[in-house]
């Protein structure tokens, strides 16, 4: 049983290493999105704002197809903004389930290397009984 018992150490230390490389690079994309998160809410906000300036000027010169066609821009950005931000959001529950999905594999990698050991030693102790 020892190669075998090797083995699966071993098997195990690889699926750890495996899964540290994982969680390494769910933490990047983490990282990435909150990034692009926040990206994408300073160019709305700077886009916004440049199309509040302008509504404010065709405004004033009383072009109100111009400012209604700016408040349309407006609405625009912001259904954009909230469609990505969703996209972000669902990318982020993807990453969490897969994280969550790892530390299950790893449990269970665990479990497994655990009853093998047991049923070794049992093995083991009834040899010993019987020989």
């Amino acid at each position: 049983y020892g190669s075998s018992s090797t083995f699966c150490c071993f098997s195990l230390a690889m699926a750890e290493q495996c899964l540290r490389g994982e969680e390494l690079r769910a933490r990047h994309q983490a990282a990435l999105l909150e990034l692009r998160k926040k990206a994408l809410q300073e160019k709305a906000r700077a886009e916004l704002a440049w199309l509040g300036h302008q509504k404010r000027c065709l405004e004033s010169l009383q072009d109100s197809e111009g400012a209604s066609a700016t408040a349309t821009k407006q609405c625009k950005i912001l259904t954009e903004l909230k469609q990505e931000q969703a996209e972000i959001q669902h990318l982020q529950n993807i990453y969490r389930a897969a994280h969550q999905e790892r530390k299950l594999l790893l449990k269970q990698q665990r479990e497994i290397l655990r009853m093998q050991h047991s049923t070794a030693r049992l093995q083991e102790k009834l040899h010993n009984m019987t020989g």
